[in-house]
């Protein structure tokens, strides 16, 4: 009788809460200078939705996605990129929520909004004052900025693994984006729009990835 007594406390006390809010993070996107974090708000138990919110950052040197999209044989300096976004999701668990500890696979989709400004280095005229008070035109290297806005939508087919105990989530997933840029630039024609990697690209294309975070 004291040892079943036992047990059923011990397996009271061991057992973890529900979690309801998860809060992760994009590592790859930390290599192009960009901040993607996530906030979801959990199924409960025996649910199968959860809500995605994901504000991001960027700050920094544009020097990986120049790579990327091929312009790091132009021999510029690097260029500096500042910008900021959110998705939101809408996540389908196709497996019970049972607990915290369960493997889940899930099917999302999502909406979202970019905006970004990029300065870099280029030849081009500059209006100057000469040193007796006239004003001359000269051909040298100056700033030009680009500003692009981008809204695209995805669907993603994930995997949610937990691990310690429950607490530590990682998320992996595959699946499309369609994105939709519109670029305004001072320069003689848009320069970041090259292809699936760049800020201003337009077109459909394949993601993958994974996010780190905790359970709360």
């Amino acid at each position: 009788m004291l040892f079943f007594l036992s047990q059923s406390y011990a397996q009271e006390v061991v057992s973890p809460p529900d979690k309801q809010l998860s809060i992760k993070f994009s590592p790859q996107h930390l290599f192009v200078n960009g901040l993607h974090l996530y906030a979801e708000k959990l199924p409960e138990p025996g649910g199968r939705h959860g809500f995605v919110l994901s504000p991001r950052l960027y700050v920094g040197n544009s020097k990986t996605v120049d790579v990327l999209a091929g312009r790091n044989w132009e021999g510029e300096e690097e260029s500096e990129v500042r910008g900021y976004g959110a998705e939101v999701q809408h996540k389908i668990y196709l497996n019970d929520y049972a607990s915290p500890y369960d493997r889940r696979v899930y099917l999302a989709y999502g909406a979202n909004y970019h905006h970004f400004n990029v300065e870099f280095e280029r030849e081009g005229w500059v209006r100057e004052t000469d040193p007796e008070g006239l004003e001359v035109y000269r051909h040298r290297m100056r700033p030009f900025h680009e500003k692009i806005n981008r809204v695209g939508g995805v669907g993603l087919i994930g995997l949610q693994v937990p691990a310690a105990e429950g607490v530590l989530l990682f998320d992996f997933y595959v699946g499309a984006a369609l994105k939709k840029s519109s670029i305004s630039t001072d320069y003689s024609q848009v320069r970041y729009d090259r292809n699936a990697f760049d800020f201003g690209y337009s077109g459909l294309h394949f993601v993958s990835g994974i996010t780190l975070g905790v359970a709360l």
